[in-house]
């Protein structure tokens, strides 16, 4: 009897999310965009990385823009990351690079402020066996990561800036701005990436 209770009430939970499910999604089954992305140019080539509007309970997809408060408890420090893996628009399920920043911070955001980022010691190419040894995070040093395939990791120079940061009429803390880097490519020469972003804060 617990068993027959069990599954008719999780199958009630299943009839409610459908609609929910197929509300956020737009004629070809793409999940429909929050109002939250990245919006970027790759060498003149147009991407975009966007927040569906509805997520399952702990699923993530889109960007991720997190400031991390000093936990000295939890070994964390003060500081700015953004997370994206961006794709051409209308073409959601092939993402072709992915994009890591992080900076170290101290007194929260500064609007309007350069936030630089150069390659950890002049180094622009990490090659998987080859500089195992190497790590961004241990430095302890803002850095901005680009990633095509797994086995290089390329190290870009540039910025990112703030021109809103503050919490809108729902409480969620958003965040505006931009990003502008110059990266290395495997032909000796650099790629540009550069674009804007209209995100939420974790």
């Amino acid at each position: 009897m617990k068993l027959i209770k069990y599954l008719k009430n999780h199958h009630l939970i299943l009839l409610l999310a459908l609609p929910l499910f197929f509300a956020a999604c737009d004629k070809e089954g793409n999940p429909l965009p929050s109002g939250y992305k990245l919006e970027i140019q790759k060498d003149g080539i147009n991407f975009i990385d966007e927040i569906p509007t509805i997520l399952p309970p702990g699923a993530k997809d889109g960007p991720e823009l997190t400031y991390t408060v000093s936990s000295p408890g939890y070994q964390t420090k003060e500081s700015l990351s953004l997370r994206s893996s961006p794709y051409k628009k209308g073409n959601r399920n092939n993402k072709e690079f992915s994009l890591f920043l992080y900076h170290p911070m101290q007194g929260g955001i500064e609007l309007n402020k350069q936030y630089n980022i150069k390659p950890i010691r002049g180094k622009e190419i990490v090659v998987k066996g080859k500089d195992d040894g190497f790590s961004d995070f241990e430095s302890g040093e803002p850095f901005f990561r680009y990633i095509v395939d797994y086995d290089k990791t390329y190290y870009g120079t540039g910025f990112i800036a703030f021109t809103k940061y503050g919490k809108n009429q729902n409480g969620t803390t958003v965040a505006e701005g931009s990003i502008d880097f110059s990266v290395p490519n495997e032909n000796g020469g650099s790629i540009i990436i550069k674009g804007t972003f209209n995100l939420p804060v974790r």
